[in-house]
């Protein structure tokens, strides 16, 4: 079964804490160096991008969120008391909630409670329509850029293999969501614009090609 992004860290220290539990509970997993490939100077990245990715089977997410969330329960009590969280609103306590994927388990416990000691009760069954309300966002597929595939569509036409794989990228390209799963990016109709991008691009080249080799 293919392995899929469950979470990345800027540093391989960030990442210990969450191997050392995947081991203990001999969950398989992959840790990827997703570092820029040339020195940050040139490529104009920053120290703040994501170095490694850690990789499990879809069918664990679920079982890896349950321990992480366990550990994170576990151990509230033990957080500071000058912790930020607890300088938040309780609007902005909620946004932690219904956007549970960009924040650490602690922090998303932390939250939770924190609105429940101030009279603000958060039931399993409002937690659980907050992640399914996400998901069903996270499901849903973007229109491609306008910019960008008159650009492609530019390219393909003068027989440019970058306007080929803009084209594939539009048509193939699939995005991870929290659950494991994977879906396409792209609507329907960028799906198929890029398709065709693709077969314009493809064809133009292999013509510019004939038209080179006939020239010799």
């Amino acid at each position: 079964m293919e392995l899929v992004t469950y979470k990345k860290y800027k540093t391989e220290e960030e990442a210990i804490s969450l191997i050392d539990l995947l081991k203990s509970n001999e969950i398989e997993y992959y840790a990827e160096n997703i570092s820029p490939a040339v020195d940050i100077t040139f490529t104009g990245g920053t120290e703040l991008e994501d170095k490694i990715a850690i990789k499990l089977k879809s069918s664990d997410f679920e079982k890896v969120d349950s321990l992480l969330s366990k550990i994170a329960t576990d151990n509230i009590d033990l957080v500071d008391k000058d912790h930020y969280l607890f300088d938040f609103s309780n609007d902005e306590l909620f946004e932690i909630l219904e956007n549970y994927n960009e924040w650490s388990k602690t922090d998303f416990v932390l939250a939770q409670k924190i609105l429940n000691d101030r009279g603000e009760k958060i039931s399993d069954d409002k937690i659980q329509e907050l992640k399914n309300k996400k998901i069903s966002e996270l499901r849903q597929p973007e229109k491609g850029h306008k910019g960008w595939l008159i650009f492609g569509f530019i390219s393909a036409i003068f027989g440019g293999l970058l306007g080929v794989f803009i084209g594939y990228h539009h048509f193939k390209f699939k995005k991870s969501i929290p659950t494991g799963e994977k879906v396409y990016a792209y609507d329907t109709e960028t799906r198929r614009t890029g398709l065709r991008m693709f077969y314009v691009g493809s064809v133009a080249f292999i013509f510019w090609i004939i038209i080179w080799i006939l020239d010799l």
